[in-house]
Order: C-alpha cells, then sequence, then structure tokens
C-alpha cells in the first residue's frame, strides 16, 4: 500500500494549526490546507474519495477548508476544533482523526510512486511490524505517527529501518532527533485545475465561498466535473 509520509508529516502540523490559529493567520494558511487536500483528493481512489465527501459533507461550509484538517482525541478531551465550530467528541475511532486522512490514506497505486510510501499491506503477513502505526493513524496519535517518519521512507522506530520490500536502493538512516523530512509540496499544476475558494487579493485575502460545488457534488459524479464548477465559479467573480 501507498501512505505519502510528506503529507502525513504536513497534515500533522496543519491539524495542530487548525486548533490554535485564528483571524489572519488562520485565513494566510488556508491555501496550504486546500493544497494538501486537492494533492491528496488527486491521489485517491475513487472509494476514498466517496468516504471522504460522505464525512466532510456533515461540516459546516463556512468552516471550509480548515474542517477537513479537525481531529478528536479518543481520551483526555484533548481533541480540537477551529474556532467558533462545535463538534461533539465521537466514541467512534473513524472520528479521532481529520477527514483529510482519509484520501491520504486512500492513495491509489502509481508505479512511479517514491518507495520510501510503500508499506506492508496491513493485513498482510509482513505488515504486522507496522500494525502499531496504523493505531497510531486510526487514533490520531501524532506523536507516535511522527516517530514512524524517516529521511528516506517509513521506518519502524524500533527496527530503525524502513520497510524491506521498498526497493529504494538506499541504506536506511536512524531518525535521529526527531528529525522529520520536509513535506513536499503538491505539484505545480495541481492549484490550476482545482481552484482554492480563498483569493488573494492586494492589500489582503478575500474568502470566497466556494466550497458549495465540493459539498454539493455526488459520489458518482468525476474530478473533472467538480474541477468545472469550482472554475466556473471563479469567473462569475
Amino acid at each position: 500500500m501507498l501512505l505519502d509520509r510528506h503529507r502525513v508529516a504536513k497534515l500533522v502540523e496543519l491539524s495542530a494549526l487548525e486548533r490554535t490559529l485564528q483571524g489572519p493567520e488562520r485565513l494566510l494558511r488556508e491555501e496550504d490546507v486546500a493544497l494538501l487536500v486537492k494533492a491528496a483528493y488527486d491521489d485517491a481512489t475513487e472509494a476514498a474519495r466517496a468516504e471522504f465527501m460522505a464525512r466532510i459533507k456533515s461540516y459546516p461550509e463556512t468552516t471550509w477548508p480548515w474542517s477537513t484538517m479537525q481531529s478528536m482525541a479518543p481520551r483526555g478531551g484533548g481533541g480540537g476544533v477551529g474556532p467558533g465550530v462545535k463538534v461533539v467528541l465521537s466514541a467512534k475511532p473513524e472520528l479521532y482523526a481529520p477527514a483529510a486522512l482519509i484520501l491520504i490514506r486512500g492513495q491509489a497505486e502509481s508505479a512511479d510512486a517514491d518507495p520510501g510510501n510503500r508499506l506492508p499491506d496491513r493485513a498482510a503477513p509482513e505488515g504486522a511490524p507496522w500494525i502499531p502505526l496504523h493505531h497510531a493513524l486510526d487514533t490520531w496519535d501524532t506523536k507516535a505517527i511522527l516517530a514512524w517518519v524517516g529521511p528516506q521512507g517509513w521506518m519502524n522506530p524500533a527496527a530503525g529501518q524502513v520497510p524491506k520490500d521498498t526497493g529504494n536502493g538506499t541504506t536506511p538512516q536512524p531518525n535521529k532527533g526527531g528529525e522529520l523530512p520536509v513535506p513536499q509540496p503538491p505539484a505545480s499544476g495541481s492549484a490550476v485545475t482545482w481552484k482554492h475558494p480563498a483569493v488573494l487579493a492586494a492589500g489582503g485575502v478575500v474568502v470566497v465561498v466556494g466550497a458549495v460545488a465540493l459539498y454539493n457534488a455526488s459520489q458518482q459524479r468525476d474530478r473533472r466535473r467538480l474541477e468545472e464548477a469550482l472554475e466556473a465559479q471563479e469567473e462569475q467573480q
């Protein structure tokens, strides 16, 4: 299976910021959120996209795109949501992690994917050593998740190595001092086809409610129809 460690690390960062950022700082980071969601959506399977859409339809449109970063802790009330958003903590583990993680975990197979992002299937016998990572993702234990992020690929902190089947031809390196790889930005063309509802303008940031097309899109519509709806909205501004 594929699990982009850079996107997971970026999601951990933005999910933490979602709990604290307000005002202009929050607006200025919206583009980072939208780009991450866009890239993950483009690379996800249809099943992951459908699950993601079903999840976010329950969120207020006014909280887009930060709503995709919201997380809830399974214990101690440590989970958080953005300013002005009321979300009841749920006992359902599938709601602990941000909605965007559904897309990241549902990445479609690709021959040119980074070998360091490849893990054994969870149900496979060779996947047993990686169950703690999956559990950390399930419960959104960010400290534990980041311990598995290595500079060259996912690595078991107990074993100190990347998965044997990555085939990256490199010598595994320990994750010294908790050092994380720099999250990689999405491809340059991604922001062109899926416009973000926040438009940067001279003198400030103008927020345009552009999430309606995404929220109302049915699971049967393909990505092209979603892109056309958002592009048409921008042309009307």
